[in-house]
């Protein structure tokens, strides 16, 4: 079995150059060792300003005369992410350097680019809790897909953690850039590439559902820059918090950074690097000066990205949000999850004791959810072993994160008639002891050096398996109930099952805002 490595360490062996037009020019990328046409780290923005929107490419832009064969760089980052454990960090982020201009594609084409055209096009957003990870992560590299499926591939980078999302009413900072960020590169591939569909893994397919949220709210007539969507082990399951809860992060921010955050100047000393370099905001995050439940940034609830009035799981629930996505020619959604996504989950953050569950439960949701949703749980006694803390900490991150967001997402698009496909991983390559969060990358990705001949026709299966329920779909409607899930079972055979969890996981209804328990 072959370990991946770096693309730069394959595009180099090549003097082999591609070069494609863009509305900005001609760039010229390389040839991965499979003959999959690369291009890496081209821009879809102009540098952001620091807590602050991104811009797209004005027309007269012109792309730098070089070669797109190398990892120069990832978004800024914490370096505290407890889910990498035993991984290079160079292997999730690149041979780069930090920036705070992640705003990049990297493209893989068919070995037959460019001389055949018109390729279906898929694109990737990474995940890391939206505080880590980039397009450069070896669990990202998409040439094999792209020459075994004849599909273009483009892996998104956005600003991420505090630089991505952090959000204020007082002062006014809005927030959700991360998201903006990657609605700009699809707009982008939009009007440089042709139609495709978007996939997401954990923060990618959270980021998926709020892209979902914004196509949905389109004006009139505007079409969607994508055609199919793809969630994977992650959706949005309440309401985001409100700039206004978000105060106090803001707040605490300043703090550790030694900014009054009351001064009318507070957001130029926040935005100058020379005041305060990223390597400072970073540093005080993964400290955690800021206080355990203030130390991780996710998208707040403001009208800049979707209208608050309904809020997003109103609309959702009441089907605009699928009857809105018809309108602007989304055609079909998959969902799904693996079977034991609470054991990465339960290693994300440091947790010894139910305090610390709860705290950090209240880095993703807001207080008074987590006040409901811990009754739901068993208590453990102080001086539990930490194992069963985190044993419980991961189950109930996990079914807040993945499990019952996605059953509400199944049942509300089955409600509203919309196409979907959910499924349920049983199985995942290589050897591991837990069926986990993350380890399902090397069947979507298909990634050839480090897949057995078995394993490797099981992907196969799984993909072909997945794309034909989405025709399906798209063609005549979603046939079953809202139980039925597609299965890729542990001797990796495939077929329709029934949910065994259903019943379960409705108890957190509960907690959430809007909705009735069963």
């Amino acid at each position: 079995m072959a370990e991946s490595q770096h693309l730069p360490a394959e595009l180099l062996k090549s003097a082999d150059r591609v070069v494609v037009q863009t509305q900005y020019g001609s760039i010229k990328g390389g040839r991965a060792l499979n003959g999959a046409a690369i291009f890496l780290e081209v821009p879809f923005a102009l540098p952001p300003v620091r807590f602050e929107h991104a811009l797209p490419l004005p027309s007269s832009f012109r792309y730098e005369d070089k070669e797109y064969i190398y990892e120069a760089s990832y978004a800024v980052q914490p370096h505290n992410d407890g889910q990498a454990v035993g991984m290079a960090f160079e292997d999730k982020v690149g041979l780069g350097k930090p920036t705070e201009n992640p705003l990049f594609v990297n493209i893989a084409c068919p070995p037959s680019f460019p001389s055949k055209s018109g390729f279906p096009v898929k694109v990737y957003i990474h995940g890391g809790f939206l505080q880590f990870g980039s397009p450069h992560h070896l669990t990202s590299q998409a040439q094999y897909i792209a020459a075994e499926r004849s599909e273009v591939w483009v892996n998104i980078g956005y600003r991420l953690s505090a630089f991505g999302f952090l959000a204020s009413d007082k002062p006014k900072v809005a927030g959700n850039f991360g998201f903006k960020d990657q609605w700009l590169a699809l707009l982008w591939i939009r009007d440089n590439i042709e139609a495709f569909g978007i996939t997401g893994l954990s923060a990618g397919g959270h980021s998926v559902h709020q892209l979902l949220h914004y196509a949905s709210h389109l004006p009139s007539g505007e079409q969607a820059p994508f055609q199919s969507a793809i969630l994977q082990s992650n959706s949005i399951i309440t309401t985001p918090k409100t700039p206004a809860q978000l105060r106090p992060q803001f707040q605490a921010l300043c703090r550790a950074l030694k900014v009054d955050p009351d001064a009318p100047d507070v957001l130029d000393n926040l935005r100058d690097p020379e005041r305060v370099p990223a390597s400072m905001i970073t540093h005080a995050i993964e400290t955690d000066a800021l206080g355990v439940a203030l130390g991780t940034f996710r998208g707040a609830l403001e009208d800049s990205w979707v209208p608050t009035t309904p809020d997003p799981m109103t609309w959702q629930r009441t089907g605009g949000f699928a009857r809105g996505l018809q309108a602007h020619g989304v055609r079909s959604i998959v969902v799904g999850e693996l079977a034991e996504e609470w054991y990465l989950y339960s290693i994300a953050h440091p947790a010894t004791s139910m305090r610390d569950i709860e705290l950090n439960m209240e880095r993703y949701y807001q207080t008074d959810v987590v006040e409901k949703m811990m009754p739901l749980y068993r208590t453990l006694p102080e001086g539990a072993p930490v194992r069963e803390v985190e044993r419980l900490f991961g189950e109930m991150l996990s079914e807040g994160q993945v499990y019952l967001p996605i059953r509400l997402l199944a049942r509300d698009l089955l409600a509203a008639g919309f196409p979907f496909v959910r499924y349920i991983m049983r199985w995942t390559p290589g050897v591991h002891e837990y069926v986990t969060h993350g380890t399902d990358r090397a069947i979507w990705a298909l990634r050839l050096p480090i897949l057995e001949p078995e394993e490797l026709a099981a992907s196969r299966a799984w993909l072909d398996r997945i794309a034909a329920e989405m025709k399906a779909v798209e063609t005549t409607g979603f046939d079953k109930g809202v139980l039925d899930v597609l299965t890729l079972r542990q001797d990796k055979t495939i077929g329709w099952e029934k949910d065994p969890r259903w019943d379960e996981l409705m108890r957190l209804l509960a907690a959430l805002p809007g909705e009735t328990p069963l």
